[in-house]
């Protein structure tokens, strides 16, 4: 039963209050026209109101809640297309700090985290590791009983102003093995890094990052050698999340489009009169609700602590498809103002591009799935 409890309505309606009050188009335009690319302000407001420890145990700061809870904040933040390192902070760097961290980590991050004092990130892609981490190939070699990292990571979001960056290397072993691959803690500032932006359809911050000689220090999260499940496990739990992002911001699409077909007048009647405009709203709703439920359907799996590598997978590639298709039906009943970068639905539909890209594209989770429906069938 994937219905909302109480608490999770009055979260989601104070989200889509605060939302509507504090982030409009207009300050969504000026967000993605900023150097930072996202809203000081709102950030810290967003911190005020618990939101950025919401997952994070009530000794760190945080609210104590789940994953699922996680999931229907981040709805409402794809419903407004807003921008900022909050994926990234709260999901990709503070849910492996929370889940595999030490004491002394937990207690230097976390607050900090909760607070809105401190933003973080992970680094993990490669030109040749875009969506398989064990390929990674920047290295960490040993000198003089010190590692300094060298090599390229791609599409690190918002590391212009993280604090801190998870960051993989190889610490022995070759590309493609899944041992031997180190999970480092860096500070955006150490000497050797250095930052290019990647400009990418959605607008949102990505970058190249180089890493020359960076002293990397014993500072890692998890074992040594060892960090591929710390990986996996978050960005299992950052496909799905990203998942509920795209559904937020489908069902507004929708709602915008029943609207527009409602009041449009063409041929002396509605818009949504027409047979053919019924059935692909129709068709929109089928796919928003359907993608809803099989993102459900991963996120509780996850925060029960079951197996839930084919439940993600069929989320990511079923909204990924799901939620294009939604984008794409929205621009044609709307018509000519359905890709006007004056009207609101555009932001949508290069969300939507740019997440089917990201955590994982369609083909990857396909071959996923493959992959674990060729096994033993596990039980449920």
């Amino acid at each position: 039963d994937f219905a909302l409890s109480e608490e999770q309505e009055m979260l989601r309606k104070s989200a889509r209050d605060f939302l509507t009050a504090h982030c409009p188009k207009s300050v969504v335009r000026e967000i993605e026209e900023s150097d930072a690319g996202y809203s000081t302000d709102l950030w810290r407001k967003m911190a005020d109101l618990g939101w950025l420890g919401l997952n994070l145990p009530e000794e760190y700061g945080g609210a104590g809640l789940s994953l699922l809870d996680l999931a229907v904040l981040f709805e409402e933040f794809g419903r407004a297309a807003l921008h900022g390192p909050m994926s990234c902070t709260m999901v990709l760097g503070a849910l492996p700090v929370m889940d595999y961290g030490d004491g002394p980590q937990r207690e230097g991050i976390l607050p900090e985290v909760a607070r809105g004092k401190m933003i973080l990130t992970m680094a993990v892609s490669e030109a040749n590791a875009s969506e398989e981490p064990r390929f990674s190939a920047t290295r960490a070699a040993s000198e003089k009983n010190n590692l300094f990292l060298t090599g390229t990571k791609l599409f690190v979001p918002y590391a212009h102003v993280a604090d801190k960056i998870l960051t993989l290397a190889r610490t022995e072993g070759n590309p493609g093995d899944s041992d031997g691959l180190t999970l480092f803690i860096l500070d955006r500032d150490q000497p050797g890094v250095s930052l290019s932006p990647m400009v990418n359809i959605a607008a949102d911050r990505k970058f190249e990052m180089r890493l020359e000689r960076v002293p990397a220090g014993k500072d890692i999260i998890g074992a040594r050698h060892a960090a591929m499940p710390v990986v996996r496990s978050t960005l299992e739990k950052a496909a799905a999340i990203q998942c509920a992002e795209m559904v937020g911001g489908a069902q507004q699409e929708l709602e915008i489009t029943a609207e527009h077909a409602r009041t449009r007048v063409q041929f002396d009647r509605p818009l949504g009169s027409f047979q053919a405009v019924q059935h692909r709203l129709a068709d929109m709703f089928i796919d928003v609700n359907g993608a809803r439920w099989v993102t459900y359907q991963a996120i509780w799996r996850l925060s029960e602590g079951l197996p839930a590598e084919r439940e993600v997978s069929i989320a990511k590639a079923f909204t990924n498809l799901a939620c294009l298709r939604v984008a794409g039906s929205a621009q044609q009943l709307h018509g000519g103002i359905g890709v006007d970068k004056a009207y609101d639905l555009h932001f949508y539909f290069r969300r939507a591009k740019a997440f089917e890209l990201s955590l994982g594209g369609t083909y990857h989770h396909l071959q996923t799935l493959e992959a674990e429906l060729a096994q033993q069938p596990r039980a449920h």
